[in-house]
C-alpha cells in the first residue's frame, strides 16, 4: 500500500480506531490459563503495532481489547505519543487470568479531560432494562486539544459481540434416548436451538442499549459544551443495523418544527463523508461509479500531495472493504463517527474527511512471519483536512 504523508501537513489530522486482539504482556493469560505469548510472540505483537503507527501515523488512536494498559501506553509513548487515557481495568482470576478487556485512547496532542460513560439510572428504567444494567465494556470519552480545531471530545467504544448472552436463562433441559442402556442425558437441540436465538436477542438488545444511551450521554455534553464529538471503536454490528439505529437518527418523528435546529448533533459515518466529498469533487451521481479520465487532471490539482491523489483516484472507485471476518463472510464492524464539525455541507463545519483507509492486508493477504500476531480485525483511519 502507499503509504500517504497526509499526516506531515500541517492542516490535516489523522484519526484512527484499532482493535488490538488481546493486547496482553506475559505473564499474565487471557481467558485461559494455557493463553500466555511466550516472549517471541509478544515481541511480534508489539512489533506488528509498531509498524502500524509508523506508516499511518496517527494523531490520535482508539484502542479495544487492552488487558494491558501500561505496557499498552509505554509503547505508546516510545512512538512519540505523550498523552494516554484510560478508565477501567480488566477483571483477573487466580492472579493472571484476564478477562474483560478495556478500551484506551493515545493522542499526540493534550488530553484536558478524561471520564468514563456511565449508564444513568433515570434512563436505564425508562427503557425498561434491568436496573443493575450497565455497558458490557466501559466507554471512555477523552477531551483531546487539537490543533486549529480546539478541544474536541472523542469517545472509544467496544460494544457487546454478538455472541449469545444466556446468563439470565434457565439450564437446558436433557433428554434420553429410547432405546439407550446409557445414564448419560442427550441435549434436546431444538431447545438449544431456541436458548440460541434468546440469548443473541439479549446481546442484541444490550448492544443497542448501550449504543442508546451512549449517543444520549453524548448530546448532552455536545449541549454543554458545543465541542466537535468523535466516536470510534469497535461496534461488533454493521452500522446500518436497526440495533444501533440510534447511532445515527437525524429526524424526530413527531415534531414537525424545528428541523433546522438538528443539524448540530447528529453523528455520520467518516467514509460516508470521504465518499461523498469524492462524489461532490468528481460530479458523480454514484460514489463506486469510474471517474471520467478528463476529471482526474482536475483533482490532481486540488491536491498537493501526489501519492495522496493516486491512492484517493483508487479509492474513488472501490467498495468498502469489510473490517472483521468470520468464516469467509466479511463485515464493517469498526467505525468512525463524526459531528456535523466535519461535515461541509454544515455551515459551522472546521474540517472535512480527505482520506479513509481500512488496513487490512493482514486479513485478506497475510503473511506469517508477519502477521501471526496481529489482530482478527482491520484498523480504520479517517485523515481530516482542517477548514482555513
Amino acid at each position: 500500500m502507499v503509504n500517504s504523508n497526509a499526516g506531515s501537513h500541517s492542516n490535516r489530522l489523522k484519526l484512527a480506531s484499532f482493535n488490538l486482539f488481546n493486547y496482553i504482556e506475559p505473564p499474565l493469560a487471557f481467558y485461559d490459563f494455557e493463553n500466555i505469548y511466550s516472549a517471541e510472540q509478544w515481541q511480534k505483537k508489539q512489533a506488528w503495532l509498531a509498524d502500524f503507527l509508523g506508516q499511518h501515523q496517527p494523531d490520535v488512536i482508539g484502542f479495544q481489547e487492552v488487558f494491558s494498559a501500561a505496557a499498552l501506553e509505554q509503547q505508546m509513548r516510545l512512538a512519540g505519543y505523550e498523552h494516554f487515557a484510560v478508565v477501567d481495568e480488566p477483571t483477573v482470576i487466580d492472579d493472571y487470568i484476564c478477562r474483560d478487556p478495556v478500551v484506551a485512547l493515545s493522542s499526540k496532542h493534550p488530553i484536558i479531560e478524561v471520564c468514563a460513560i456511565e449508564a444513568k439510572p433515570e434512563y436505564v428504567h425508562a427503557l425498561g432494562l434491568d436496573t443493575g444494567f450497565s455497558f458490557s465494556r466501559k466507554p471512555l470519552r477523552a477531551s483531546v486539544n487539537l490543533p486549529q480545531i480546539g478541544v474536541c471530545d472523542i469517545y472509544v467504544v467496544h460494544f457487546k459481540s454478538k455472541r449469545p448472552h444466556l446468563d439470565g436463562l434457565p439450564q437446558p433441559q436433557f433428554t434420553q434416548a429410547p432405546s439407550s442402556t446409557s445414564a448419560a442425558p442427550l441435549v434436546n437441540f431444538g431447545e438449544l436451538l431456541g436458548r440460541n436465538s434468546l440469548g443473541q436477542w439479549a446481546s442484541s438488545v444490550q448492544r443497542g442499549s448501550e449504543a442508546a444511551l451512549l449517543f444520549q450521554a453524548m448530546l448532552q455534553r455536545r449541549i454543554e459544551t458545543g465541542y466537535p464529538m468523535v466516536l470510534m471503536g469497535d461496534f461488533n454490528e454493521e452500522l446500518t443495523s436497526s440495533v444501533l439505529s440510534a447511532l445515527t437518527t437525524r429526524e424526530l418523528r413527531f415534531e414537525k418544527e424545528g428541523y433546522d435546529q438538528l443539524a448540530n448533533y447528529p453523528l455520520t459515518d467518516a467514509y460516508k463523508l470521504f465518499q461523498q466529498g469524492l462524489t461532490d469533487l468528481f460530479g458523480l451521481k454514484d460514489a463506486d461509479e469510474t471517474v471520467p479520465a478528463n476529471l482526474e487532471t482536475n483533482f490532481e490539482a486540488s491536491f498537493e500531495d501526489p501519492a495522496l491523489e493516486q491512492q484517493l483516484l483508487a479509492k474513488a472507485r472501490a467498495s468498502r472493504a469489510p473490517t472483521h471476518y468470520y468464516g469467509a463472510y466479511g463485515s464493517v464492524l469498526d467505525y468512525l463517527l463524526l459531528s456535523a464539525d466535519f461535515d461541509p455541507s454544515f455551515d459551522k463545519s472546521v474540517a472535512e474527511v480527505c482520506d479513509y483507509h481500512t488496513e487490512d492486508r493482514h486479513l485478506v493477504n497475510p503473511s506469517f512471519e508477519r502477521d501471526s500476531q496481529s489482530s482478527d480485525h482491520a484498523p480504520v483511519i479517517c485523515t481530516l483536512r482542517i477548514r482555513t
